[in-house]
């Protein structure tokens, strides 16, 4: 490979002639090659090689405001697909969805919507529906209701704050994102806003 990418030169194994190939070479993975040839994992040389133009892809965990369109791209390919006429996921399974943390990025978010899809009954895509990976609730060891996990109000809060982020506090904005009014915004952040001054005074 190292020498195709240098002279552009082939030789079969076994035969004395050399062919020249003319040819573009896109590579991927989903490990730190820099760091693997630091450490002699990998050869520096086709790194280098390799690498002379990068392009870094962010994780889906990192782009979670993609997920509402991702989500009904998915949910057309695969009602499609298997003639299931789906019309939605429900509002819970988008709850589930946007709190898992994808470590398979959206290959891993195609497969719970595909595995979804095939076992949804309705029209709708349910919670119940998701992959049980999907459905576990996730640790967080702040969480304030005592068990070590988020409950699904705080789940769509967090959530709600993240897209909101996202989009620089354009209200209009993350309700297109999150397929709500954006009237809902308001009634979230209000009733938010009113737990906290309930806390605050349960303890002053």
């Amino acid at each position: 490979m190292l020498r195709i990418l240098q002279s552009q030169e082939l030789q079969r194994v076994g035969s004395p002639v050399t062919s020249i190939v003319d040819v573009h070479v896109i590579a991927a993975t989903n490990h730190n090659v820099r760091e693997l040839a630091a450490k002699g994992q990998f050869r520096e040389d086709l790194f280098y090689r390799l690498s002379m133009i990068e392009i870094q892809l962010p994780l889906l965990a990192d782009r979670r405001e993609d997920l509402p369109l991702l989500q009904r791209h998915f949910l057309q390919y695969f009602s499609a697909k298997y003639g299931k006429g789906l019309k939605g996921i429900s509002r819970r399974a988008q709850i589930f969805l946007a709190r898992h943390p994808w470590p398979g990025n959206v290959r891993e978010l195609e497969n719970a919507i595909g595995n979804a899809c095939i076992m949804a009954q309705g029209k709708i895509v349910g919670d119940v529906d998701l992959p049980e990976a999907i459905r576990v609730p996730m640790a967080r060891p702040d969480s304030g209701n005592g068990n070590g996990f988020m409950t699904l109000e705080e789940v769509q809060s967090h959530h709600l704050d993240h897209v909101l982020k996202m989009v620089d506090g354009n209200k209009a904005r993350a309700a297109e994102i999150l397929g709500v009014s954006r009237a809902t915004i308001y009634v979230m952040l209000a009733r938010r806003l009113r737990q906290v001054d309930q806390k605050a005074n349960l303890s002053a």
